[in-house]
């Protein structure tokens, strides 16, 4: 772990500084101030200001861009804990800037950003999962991650989950709940969620029903007596002790 953090903060040596595939302060919704407003907080050890002072000097955000600076905080932003910064680590290795593309590494940061839940970094190591990128290939996984995924609200991880669903790749083919994340997709207005959903209607596939458990009355049964009462009602035995002559 240790290596793979000293790894992060120092990758800027290895290659020269290019910069940052699609990102911007709108993008990442900086303000011009927000580099100066942060910098003490971050130098105190503060894991979001950490990365918000990466995203400054990545973007160029109130501070004179430097890739070399932008790795450094995101390093010690993912050594605070910080998911975010472990996902963007992911997609610099992913994508090759600053560093030689490493399916390797950015698996690693993906799986550690994926097990506290962040959404993105589920879709990234589902896909690589899939692809066999970094990782052994393993439909299952994949799978299991797009599903996770869409139940956090993506609509991509729904989409790729129901063509799972609907193929029977990775998991059992399952068409009624195929057609609940096509549906689910496509309210999303993710592209082609909707036909496909309609596809599968067409076929007179239904959406999935829930089961609904019957509520049981207590099973009840006679006494001695013939009485007829509950199991929690039922009579203990009572013993009579022996006079002694």
């Amino acid at each position: 772990m240790k290596k793979r953090i000293l790894l992060a903060t120092s990758i800027y040596a290895i290659l020269g500084f290019g910069l940052f595939a699609d990102n911007t302060a709108e993008s990442y919704g900086l303000a011009p101030d927000d580099y100066t407003f942060n910098l003490s907080k971050a130098k105190e050890g503060d894991g979001d200001a950490m990365l918000t002072i990466g995203k400054c000097y990545e973007t160029g955000t109130g501070v004179k861009k430097d890739v070399k600076q932008a790795w450094i905080w995101y390093g010690k932003a993912a050594v605070e804990g910080n998911i975010e910064a472990d996902y963007i680590i992911g997609t610099l290795y992913r994508d090759g800037i600053g560093t030689k593309k490493n399916y390797e590494e950015s698996a690693y940061w993906f799986r550690k950003a994926a097990r506290n839940g962040h959404m993105d970094a589920l879709l990234n190591i589902a896909r690589q999962f899939q692809e066999g990128k970094g990782v052994l290939q393993d439909n299952r996984v994949a799978a299991e991650n797009y599903w996770r995924a869409a139940e956090r609200g993506s609509a991509e991880g729904a989409f790729r989950y129901a063509v799972m669903l609907r193929d029977g790749i990775g998991v059992q083919q399952d068409l009624p709940r195929a057609l609940k994340y096509f549906k689910m997709a496509g309210d999303k207005n993710y592209p082609d969620a909707a036909y496909q959903a309609g596809l599968l209607e067409n076929q007179g596939v239904k959406l999935p029903t829930r089961n609904v458990t019957k509520k049981t009355t207590p099973a009840v049964k006679k006494n001695n007596a013939g009485k007829t009462v509950s199991k929690k009602e039922t009579p203990k035995k009572t013993t009579t002790s022996k006079k002694r002559k």
